[in-house]
């Protein structure tokens, strides 16, 4: 059984009232940044529609955003989670992200929003 010293608060392991104020908080900020995605993928040449530049606006042209994004899924702010270092004993933020997104809870709870958003459009 793998014990972890430090325990990093995130979005899939908190308490409901916690996940829907700090998901409220995410929504906002992911808006605009997925709205940069959108432009991006409609202004690309086919053959650049790759994850790549997705890769590359995510880790390069937008690495702030990206951290204060990736910040909030941890109850964090951007500077506290791109300076978390496991090798001074830190969490492991990029660990951290991959729990969050095979996190059954999470994977449900956006999954339903999505259908819902669906649903609303046929409405």
């Amino acid at each position: 059984m793998l014990i972890r010293r430090n325990y990093m608060k995130t979005i899939a392991n908190c308490t409901p009232k916690e996940f829907a104020v700090q998901t409220v908080k995410i929504t906002n900020r992911i808006k605009a940044y997925a709205d940069g995605i959108k432009k991006l993928k409609e202004s690309a040449e086919d053959g650049e529609r790759d994850i790549f530049s997705i890769v590359s606006y995510i880790c390069d042209g937008n690495i702030d955003e990206t951290m204060e994004i990736c910040g909030a899924l941890c109850f964090m702010d951007g500077e506290a989670f791109a300076n978390l270092n496991p090798e001074n004993g830190d969490e492991d933020g990029i660990l951290a992200l991959v729990e969050i997104a095979n996190s059954p809870r999470c994977i449900r709870f956006f999954t339903t929003v999505l259908q819902l958003q669906k649903l609303t459009k046929m409405l």
